[in-house]
Formats: structure tokens, sequence, C-alpha cells
């Protein structure tokens, strides 16, 4: 029996199967990683993340309706610039050109952050929106407002001190003649900005008139039909006639519903995100070496 296998062994067919094996076996363990390396797969689900990531949106149904629309010779566009892409990141994957690479990094997180979105359809219940608003009541009250109209009186064209005395004479004139909204131009010196203000907010008020003529306005009384002032602003004096004042409020759901559920939808969503990423972080051992305030565990 030795001696036969001895005589198998010696066979040159033996030693060809033998070495085919061992060429065969080389290929398989590296041979294919090699070619995998430079074997680009274009498909379907390929170029539908490559659209997403190119547009930074992750809308499988309009994506999926683009591609199916393209003609061919758009299409084979979209396939070529895919595959450009595809070989230069893989030819400085391997030259090791993202390390310590700053910009590269960032790019990688970004990405790595967009296929964590999770991003759905979900309709609230008015309870969760109502419950929402509550919660960002400062987000969505709605400012009070003022309408009323002004008469300007320039220290820069009748000086300062008679500036200030004309005002209260013309305050006269105007509440004698019962002067109305329309009156105002009759009276004013001219004015770098609006003659009538209707329904302006205190930020809008403020950006023309000063914050010292804003805190004025708003402890006068409405709808008397009188004018009031003089009021200083940073450009003179004013006096003015209010017709309206709407105060601040909070609307209802009802009102703003589109806008309430899409902000609930955005937060629910980069919620979703960070309990993603904090998931991928309790997976890893962290460690804190010679940071300044923290203790190294």
């Amino acid at each position: 029996m030795k001696a036969a296998l001895r005589r198998l062994l010696r066979e040159p067919l033996v030693h060809f199967l033998a070495a085919g094996g061992l060429i065969y076996l080389g290929y398989a363990l590296w041979g294919r990683h090699e070619d995998d390396a430079h074997r680009i797969v274009v498909d379907r689900a390929a170029l539908l993340q490559y659209l997403q990531y190119q547009a930074k949106a992750f809308e499988p149904g309009t994506f999926t309706r683009q591609l199916a629309a393209m003609s061919p010779v758009e299409r084979q566009q979209l396939i070529d610039q895919y595959v450009r892409e595809e070989v230069l990141y893989r030819e400085a994957r391997a030259l090791g050109l993202e390390r310590g690479d700053n910009v590269m990094r960032l790019r990688l997180v970004q990405k790595m952050g967009f296929l964590l979105e999770s991003s759905s359809d979900e309709q609230p219940t008015d309870a969760q929106l109502q419950d929402y608003l509550r919660q960002h009541a400062d987000v969505y009250t709605v400012p009070p407002a003022w309408t009323f109209t002004h008469v300007f009186i320039d220290p820069a064209v009748r000086g300062a001190a008679k500036a200030a005395d004309d005002a209260r004479r013309i305050l006269g004139v105007l509440n004698a003649r019962h002067a109305g909204f329309n009156d105002a131009p009759r009276y004013t010196d001219r004015f770098a900005y609006l003659q009538n203000y209707v329904e302006r907010t205190p930020d809008y008020i403020a950006s023309q008139f000063g914050a010292q003529f804003l805190q004025a306005l708003q402890q006068l009384p409405v709808g008397t039909g009188m004018w009031q002032g003089p009021l200083r602003s940073d450009q003179g004096w004013h006096l003015v006639l209010i017709t309206a004042r709407e105060p601040g409020r909070l609307p209802a759901v009802a009102e703003i519903r589109d806008r309430v559920a899409d902000d609930w939808r955005r937060d629910r969503d980069a919620a979703r995100q960070e309990q993603a990423v904090q998931a991928l972080i309790r997976q890893y051992h962290i460690e804190l070496l010679d940071v300044p305030g923290k203790a190294t565990p």
C-alpha cells in the first residue's frame, strides 16, 4: 500500500493537479478580493442611492420616479458620473487620502448622519400637535400689532427748541380740527420712512422709530380718536393717531396645523436620528486621556 502511494506521488499528473489546486486556492483567497476591488456594480439601487446623496434628500419615491423618467441618454450620463466618482473614491481610499483630512472626515460624518436620517410621513394626532404648540409657544405666538399714523416734527429743520414747541402747538391744532387718519400729510415734515403704519409689530416699529418711541407708544390708549404725543424717536418728535392695536396671541392648532405638523415631524425625525447616533456611540468604549477638566476613566 505504501509502495503504491509512493508511486502515485511521483506521478507528474498528481503534481500538476496539486499545483492547480494551490493556484485555485490562492485565487479564491486573494485574487477574488483583487477583482472585487476593481468591480463596480451599477444597478437601480446604486443609482437611486447616488441620486439621493447628490440631492441630500432621502426621498425614495421621488427619485424612483426621476430615474424612471430619464431618457436613455440621461441615464447613461448618470451611470458615467456614478462610475467616475466611484473609481476616484476607491482610488483615493486605496491611497489613504482620507487619513488626516478634516474635510473628508466631516463629509463622511455628514454622510453617516444622512444614512441615519429617519424621514417619515407620520401624521400627528390633534393631542400631539396641541402639546407641541404649547411647548413651543414662543415660536408660534403672534406678536401684538399697531395701526397708526403720525405727524413728524423735524428738529434738524426747525431747530431743537422750536421743534418741541411746534410739536405741542400742532397737537392742539390736530385735535381742534378733528384731523383724521388721512390728514397727517398736511402737517408733517418729511420723514425717512412711512406715513401710515398698518398692523406693524414692535420689532418693525422699533427698527424705524427706536426703542424710546416704541415704549411710549405701548403706553398710549387706543381708539380714542385723539392725537397723542409728542413722542420722541431717534429722528425727532411725533404726534400719533392710533386706530387699532391687536394683542399678541397664541393661534389655535386649526389655524396653523400644517406648519405645526411639519415642525413636529422635523423634530421627531431629528430625535430619532439622535437616538440612532447614541445607540452607535454605546457600542464603543470611550477613553479620555489627558483631557483638561475631565477625569481619566
